[in-house]
């Protein structure tokens, strides 16, 4: 694009062509000309800023959402974590310990990562009797996706209770889609348009299911006339309701004399681990952090059929912008790509300094 100082010089040496003087540029002409290159010069940019506004590749904010939503696809929101939290009782209370809703769980370690309960509930008498409840993370974000056995303690302690624990994982807690993001599905839809009965066509119903972000699709098998689909979620099989939710659909929209059959997408748990270089100054703490919640972001961009890969792990670790080398130990192997298999991070990531 044309900038001010173009537009000025370009009218003084058109003026000084047609008059053969070259106007001073404290004199009216001059002034007028630089009144006139600011105007022109601001016309221009929004010119730019609409020629940008109109396709996937260089929108952005709400510009790409309105694009994203003549495609039928929104910006996926921030999410909570969730899971279940259970409680041993000591034994040692003459009645039910009663926990309501928004009891508050927590971590060990600083900082601490708290969960709430969604659901109140009531720890029973005898001593070792159990008892689950539904939580989330009190903070949105993949920082709640926590690891089987990291939920430790209640927040404000009671001597009732001997135990609290997660037996399976928080999942489903993620950041904000970004606009990198939006523009890889909206590009991909794009490029895989529906015809009312191929992949395209059922991918496009299972995702517009809340709860399911990615989607497998065993297409028609001659003679069969059977289509498969395994659903995930973020870093974890999509959820009973949104299975059940994606079947009832397609079994409305499905093409004569084809049978759907919906499945939460198996799960295959992978321990990484790596060796990292901190750039010079960086806090080998800070660095630890980043380069772990790295890892675990990017295991949250993988979809159902997807495999986990060296490159696109240390792909990960380098955009920390906090390591100068990275090094993947030649012993950690990588599970196949499959296609009714989502790879998720088995707990947290070893880092090695």
């Amino acid at each position: 694009m044309t900038g001010y100082e173009e537009l000025v010089q370009h009218m003084e040496q058109e003026y000084a062509a047609q008059t053969g003087m070259l106007p001073d540029e404290a004199s009216d002409t001059g002034v007028r000309f630089r009144v006139l290159a600011g105007e022109i010069y601001n016309l221009l940019t929004g010119v730019e800023w609409l020629k940008q506004s109109l396709v996937p590749q260089t929108a952005t904010g709400k510009q790409l959402d309105y694009l994203a939503q003549e495609h039928g696809l929104e910006r996926r929101p921030e999410t909570h974590a969730q899971g279940v939290v259970r409680f041993t009782s000591k034994g040692s209370n003459l009645f039910p310990i009663t926990l309501p809703t928004g009891t508050r769980c927590c971590t060990n370690g600083q900082p601490a990562v708290y969960v709430e309960l969604l659901e109140g509930t009531e720890v029973p008498i005898a001593a070792g009797a159990v008892v689950d409840a539904k939580a989330q993370a009190v903070e949105s974000g993949p920082g709640g996706n926590l690891p089987a056995g990291a939920v430790v303690k209640l927040a404000e302690s009671n001597d009732g209770i001997r135990a609290v624990t997660n037996f399976a994982a928080f999942t489903g807690g993620r950041s904000a889609e970004t606009d990198e993001k939006l523009r890889v599905r909206l590009m991909e839809r794009g490029r895989m348009q529906s015809n009312g009965g191929n992949v395209a066509f059922y991918r496009e119903l299972a995702l517009q299911q809340t709860g399911v972000t990615s989607v497998s699709v065993q297409p028609i098998t001659p003679g069969k006339g059977e289509v498969t689909l395994w659903l995930a979620a973020e870093g974890a099989p999509a959820s009973d309701e949104a299975v059940q939710a994606v079947q009832e659909k397609l079994e409305q929209m499905r093409e004569l004399n084809v049978s759907v059959h919906v499945f939460p997408a198996k799960t295959i748990p992978v321990k990484i681990s790596v060796t990292v270089q901190p750039r010079e100054g960086q806090d080998k703490s800070a660095v630890q952090s980043a380069v772990q919640k790295a890892i675990a972001d990017s295991f949250l961009t993988l979809e159902v059929g997807q495999a986990v890969t060296q490159a696109g792990l240390c792909s990960a670790v380098y955009h920390t912008g906090m390591v100068s080398e990275v090094t993947i130990p030649q012993n950690l192997t990588f599970p196949a790509a499959a296609a009714d298999t989502l790879p998720v991070l088995d707990g947290q990531a070893v880092v090695m300094q």
